[in-house]
């Protein structure tokens, strides 16, 4: 990849691009939607919204949220969403910010990172291997 790349916090005024990033990862929504929720993230100490920057602009982010169970001494962190801008995927960006929610989460005493990536996303689940995780078990939802 040419020039510099940086990993930062996001920021309230990252909403609109980082809606335009969602709706490339397959997830429609608009600014105004965006705004709030990420208003809720960077309110919560136990989550983070990781963006990366590339020639002067926010082109990926990482969101991860840390959690604590008591079947585990340690926490947990998931990451929650990834997404590369469509022009940018294979540069390793994807892999800059997975190396970063992983050192957020160290940091948090987590010790290890869980993520899901849905059944038809062939490509992330190899990019995931690559990355050295493992396919663990199945994840199941219910809409409430």
């Amino acid at each position: 990849m040419g020039g510099t790349s940086s990993i930062r916090r996001t920021a309230a005024a990252d909403a609109p691009r980082l809606a335009e990033l969602l709706d490339q990862l397959g997830y429609p929504t608009d600014a105004a939607s965006v705004a709030a929720r990420l208003a809720r993230l960077l309110a919560d100490p136990a989550a983070a919204v990781l963006v990366a920057c590339h020639g002067g602009g926010v082109c990926g982010f990482a969101t991860v949220q840390s959690h604590v169970a008591l079947n585990r001494d340690a926490p947990s962190v998931q990451l929650t969403l990834l997404v590369v801008a469509d022009g940018l995927r294979g540069s390793g960006l994807g892999r800059e910010l997975v190396a970063a929610a992983e050192d957020w989460a160290r940091r948090r005493g987590a010790d290890r990172l869980v993520l899901t990536t849905a059944a038809h996303r062939a490509g992330a689940h190899a990019f995931y291997e690559r990355l050295g995780y493992a396919l663990t078990g199945r994840r199941y939802a219910r809409e409430l």
